[in-house]
């Protein structure tokens, strides 16, 4: 189950990189811009909290048995979070690019 957890962390940082690259042409106060930062910072909190919930003692003792969903999603969604930072940031690249 780490192994899992390690490879979507992997992937998150991955779509988080490649996201902000995107967003280095964009306009810095920009709505895109803003919102695919938005989107990385979720990503990053649901994933630490996903870590904490999952592999931790308080994190076992605060969410056990059915609780534990809530940490078991948050990674995931994370990830999807992160991929939709990427999605965000080339729409908006592809958008100034073809306003400008």
């Amino acid at each position: 189950m780490l192994t899992l957890f390690l490879a979507g962390v992997f992937l998150s940082i991955l779509f988080g990189v490649l996201a902000w690259r995107l967003t280095r042409t964009l306009p810095t106060r920009g709505v895109t811009s803003i919102l695919v930062h938005i989107f990385l910072l979720a990503a990053a909190l649901l994933i630490v909290f996903a870590y904490w919930g999952q592999y931790t003692a308080p994190g076992h003792r605060a969410f056990d048995e059915m609780d534990g969903i809530y940490p078991f999603l948050a990674g995931p969604l994370g990830t999807l979070l992160a991929a939709g930072a990427v999605l965000a940031g080339w729409l908006g690249r592809r958008r100034s690019r073809s306003s400008g």
